[in-house]
């Protein structure tokens, strides 16, 4: 037997020992592969049996080499994020192969450091990934917030402080699960801490596990006193089975509810975890020298098979509909035959592609660009955008939205700031605050050096300056003129009066203030939580979606007549002036409204997925106006306008406005049953050549020119709307009143997004409160007779 002493290899890949080798010995270290770092590294030879000697030569130490190729693999894989981010407008595999990737490298390591006596503590381990992780989210963060507050209008604002909050405190994909925000392509409207969902779930995955390692760490320590063997054998079962339990858990969610599937920790643990069960496989000795010892002609077709998994998932998936459903395997699989190749590299393998510069640096910069490209691609999107809208008929990614020449332009201008930026950032924030020492597990908390404190200081100040920063800009106040406002039309702000007495409008800014919050502009039944949301399927008949005892009511809520507002916001919309007209003429109106959910009809959810609560509250509806016949009908909208991106094909494409068969089929069953029907035709769905289109937004963003019929944020009237309206043929033989409130909202060529200084819609197709208070006189007037009120005075 002989052994070797530790070896060292400098920067250039040289090898530099402190004895002399044999012939058998020196051919032993040609099978290192040499290491290029700017550090040096010393890397202790596991020795195998060599043809030639008689004996085998038994190894000192483990192994430990530093991957290079893996530090490739991680460039490949940011430089995939980035460009199907930018020119794809598609989700790539990268960031599933950056969770494998964190995976293995994980749990073998926590697990070594629970069993040891000297490993590192549970509270050192989370202070080290804070201390890699979080500065340089922090600097991005404050970085971009500042960048998008002085280029953004006021309404983006409180998104932004929103999103910022959820990203420094790694809840940002169960806050876009939340809000219902399937993962977007580019566009001006996404938003700019989108891509922190992944980051946020990957620590939250990080932590629980760690809690679970140490526990278990502690228990085989000081309890079982087993071998480390065993206990790496045991952890390797359970890590087996939970991960077994979330690739399930993720393939039945992709089922019923893509939009959480996607950002559910949850779903995405399986990632890391067979990461960190291939990192344990290849641990193992006898698995490590068969790969090390094998032949080596099968490394090159592997290597590139796993390439080109890797590379094109993203070109032949739709990711943010397939991942991290069972398709996910394919891209991990390929970055698992990626690391297998790499583990005794020749000459002719993708190691040696992935030892280029251009990788290297990548997979050096990986955690920084990440973070930089998306916020940048966002802001650079919406700054150098012509108009409203996220899309074009053709281009994809950033294209889409300025077309090619525009977005190519841009789109390269982005890439190269955010590495420049990103290098920056690890030179200057990353690598100067990552841990270099092991804190010892007896000592809970070391007695930190000046610098330390310095770092955390800084660190801690900053952090607190930055949350304060983004709470306060989600708690804008109305502007003046919104607080000045009295709700009733005006000569100043005639609203809906300019179309139908053709009143003038002085150029004053618009009400409500497009820089308030959409949900500032939403009826009294948001406010007191009477309507429905997507869950469930119950009626909610009392405040705060029946936990409150006050009845939902409006209008004059103790007169004995009553009326039922019936269906979806689109019907909910019209609370504000239903609630005038109540009080006018001493009817109650009760609301039963449910989020999405159409008289008859069953749309999906807005995030795609199936909506069988809809069909179950509908009946519940019905059989509840039947057993409690309203004194003076139900208020319902009668017609269907084509709605853009949310249509579905439920409105053919050459027609502007239908009725649905189910409508008729609602309004005839109630009318069987001696109820009146008050069927009022829906309002148009805002929406451009480029899709929907955010009338809020729009005018907030500066686009709206009063006059301007190109620039008025709105559409075309024969785009939003059939003719004439076709409910009057529709409901033969049914007691119904038709309401057609349209020459309140469009002149005889558009309908644009502000009438008489009045926003008239919050988002892409609900009217504000503003502007249904001021179509309350019109509304009342075809319902009851009654003359239209004139317009009030200034202030």
């Amino acid at each position: 037997m002989r052994h070797l002493e530790p070896a060292v290899l400098d920067w250039q890949g040289t090898s530099r020992s402190r004895c002399c080798f044999s012939s058998a010995q020196r051919g032993i270290l040609s099978t290192v592969r040499q290491v290029r770092h700017r550090h040096l590294i010393k890397v202790e030879i596991e020795i195998v049996t060599l043809p030639n000697e008689p004996n085998p030569i038994t190894a000192t130490a483990p192994r430990k080499i530093y991957r290079t190729d893996i530090d490739g693999l991680r460039g490949l894989a940011i430089a995939l994020v980035v460009i199907f981010h930018c020119f794809v407008g598609r989700v790539s595999s990268g960031v599933d192969v950056f969770l494998f990737i964190g995976g293995y490298f994980f749990f073998s390591s926590q697990l070594k450091n629970a069993l040891s006596a000297q490993g590192t503590s549970f509270v050192s381990a989370v202070v080290r990934i804070m201390r890699r992780l979080f500065p340089a989210l922090l600097a991005v963060t404050l970085a971009t917030m500042l960048l998008a507050l002085a280029l953004f209008s006021k309404a983006r604002w409180k998104h932004v402080g929103e999103d910022a909050v959820a990203s420094l405190l790694y809840v940002q994909n169960l806050n876009l699960a939340r809000d219902g925000q399937d993962y977007a392509a580019i566009g001006r409207d996404v938003s700019i801490y989108q891509h922190i969902w992944s980051m946020s779930a990957q620590l939250q995955i990080y932590l629980a596990s760690l809690i679970v390692i140490a526990a278990f760490g502690w228990l085989w320590r000081s309890v079982i006193k087993g071998k480390n063997s065993a206990a790496q054998a045991i952890m390797a079962i359970i890590l087996a089975a939970a991960t077994l339990s979330s690739f399930a858990y993720a393939g039945y969610l992709q089922q019923i509810n893509q939009g959480l599937n996607y950002y559910s920790p949850l779903s995405r643990f399986w990632e890391i975890g067979l990461g960190g069960l291939f990192g344990m496989l290849l641990g193992l000795k006898k698995v490590r020298t068969v790969a090390q010892g094998s032949a080596r002609w099968w490394q090159l077709p592997t290597g590139v098979i796993g390439i080109a998994a890797i590379l094109f998932t993203g070109l032949f998936l739709n990711g943010s509909q397939e991942f991290p459903g069972p398709l996910t395997l394919i891209p991990l699989a390929g970055a698992a035959l990626v690391i297998v190749a790499g583990t005794n590299p020749t000459r002719w393998s993708v190691t040696t592609v992935l030892d280029m510069p251009i990788f290297q640096f990548l997979g050096r910069i990986s955690y920084s660009l990440y973070l930089w490209h998306w916020p940048l691609l966002v802001i650079a999107t919406r700054y150098f955008s012509s108009g409203p809208g996220n899309g074009e008929a053709q281009g994809m990614g950033i294209t889409r939205t300025l077309g090619i020449q525009k977005g190519i332009a841009v789109g390269v201008s982005v890439i190269v700031l955010s590495i420049l930026l990103a290098w920056c950032t690890l030179r200057w924030v990353e690598s100067p605050l990552r841990g270099k020492v092991k804190a010892p597990r007896t000592v809970a908390f070391a007695f930190p050096s000046r610098m330390m404190l310095a770092q955390l200081g800084g660190t801690v100040i900053v952090t607190v300056l930055t949350l304060t920063l983004a709470q306060q800009i989600q708690e804008l106040r109305p502007s003046a003129s919104a607080q000045k406002f009295t709700g009733e039309p005006s000569v100043v702000f005639p609203g809906p009066y300019a179309f139908l007495i053709n009143a003038d409008a002085p150029e004053v800014p618009p009400v409500p203030d497009a820089a308030n919050t959409a949900e500032s502009m939403y009826p009294a039944t948001d406010r007191d939580q009477c309507s429905s949301l997507y869950d469930g399927s119950e009626l909610v008949l009392h405040h705060g979606r029946n936990t409150w005892p006050e009845e939902c009511a409006f209008g004059d809520v103790n007169a004995r007549r009553t009326m039922y507002l019936y269906g979806s916001s689109h019907a909910e919309h019209h609370l504000p002036a239903l609630d005038i007209i109540g009080r006018r003429q001493g009817i109650k109106i009760i609301p039963l409204i449910k989020m999405g959910c159409y008289p008859g009809l069953s749309l999906p959810r807005k995030d795609g997925q199936p909506y069988p609560e809809c069909a179950e509250w509908q009946e519940k509806a019905m059989q509840h106006m039947i057993d409690n016949p309203p004194t003076d009908g139900v208020f319902m909208i009668n017609t269907l306008p084509h709605l853009g991106f949310m249509n579905n094909g439920i409105v053919p494409d050459d027609k502007a406005e239908i009725v649905p068969p189910q409508f008729e089929s609602v309004a005839r069953r109630l009318s069987s049953n001696n109820i009146h029907i008050w069927g009022l035709r829906d309002t148009p769905y805002p929406r451009d050549e480029k899709g929907q289109l955010d009338v809020r937004l729009c005018v907030s963003d500066g686009f709206y020119q009063p006059g301007n019929t190109k620039n008025d944020c709105g559409m075309k009237r024969s785009d939003a709307l059939a003719e004439t309206n076709p409910a009057i043929d529709a409901y033969q033989g049914i007691d119904i009143t038709h309401l057609d409130l349209t020459n309140g909202l469009c002149n005889e060529e558009r309908c644009p997004g502000v009438v008489g200084n009045m926003l008239v819609y919050r988002d892409s197709s609900h009217i504000t409160n503003v502007y249904s208070e001021a179509l309350a006189g019109e509304l009342e007037r075809q319902m009851f007779g009654t003359e239209l009120p004139e317009l009030g005075g200034q202030w």
